[in-house]
């Protein structure tokens, strides 16, 4: 993953994204791609899973986006350590002072500045938090289970305990349930009518 990138990284030069007023995405397919590819590494890793959206909106959940957004585009200070210097140069590219690291990211974004190219990354944190709450469901919960047996399994990895009691509580509320069945009836009766047959 990432090959690309690392030949530009190696040559001492970033992927520049530029996104146009008014679109989501870059239109340059391999921008596009890099773009969310590394946007969905830094969400895995450091969003945790709310039950919808609008739990992001509040102070914490922005702080949360920030600091997926700051993972995709900003450089990262430590402070200087020989150990960390050996460890972050076989992985990253770093630029070392006296006294700090920066490690370097792999793309030029700007999302410090309300614009463009943050509404694109963070539509695309908004679309990849929906898809892992949708793989999550998928994946580890049994309608045939009561909420209690649901609960005594381990949560997913990369997932916290309070995530996951959400979650299932979210999952297991009779009005969820019968928001998602109506939801898949229409989907089933949209792909009926629409002469595919």
């Amino acid at each position: 993953m990432g090959h690309g990138l690392e030949k530009m990284l190696s040559r001492g030069k970033k992927l520049v994204i530029q996104v146009a007023e008014g679109k989501k995405r870059p239109e340059v397919p391999l921008q596009a791609a890099k773009l969310a590819s590394e946007t969905g590494v830094a969400l895995r890793d450091n969003l945790p899973n709310y039950t919808s959206w609008k739990l992001y909106q509040n102070e914490v959940g922005q702080a949360e986006v920030g600091k997926v957004l700051n993972k995709v585009a900003v450089r990262h200070q430590f402070p200087s350590s020989k150990n960390l210097v050996a460890l972050l140069s076989s992985h990253f590219n770093i630029v070392c002072n006296k006294s700090f690291v920066c490690l370097q990211s792999r793309l030029e974004v700007d999302v410090r500045n309300e614009g463009p190219s943050k509404a694109a990354c963070t539509d695309i944190i908004k679309k990849g938090v929906r898809q892992t709450r949708y793989h999550l469901k998928r994946k580890y919960f049994d309608e045939s289970l009561s909420r209690e047996q649901l609960l005594a399994k381990e949560p997913p990895p990369k997932m916290n305990k309070e995530e996951w009691i959400k979650l299932v509580d979210y999952w297991c509320d009779p009005k969820n349930q019968v928001h998602a069945r109506q939801f898949m009836i229409l989907c089933i009766y949209a792909t009926c009518t629409c002469g595919c047959e």
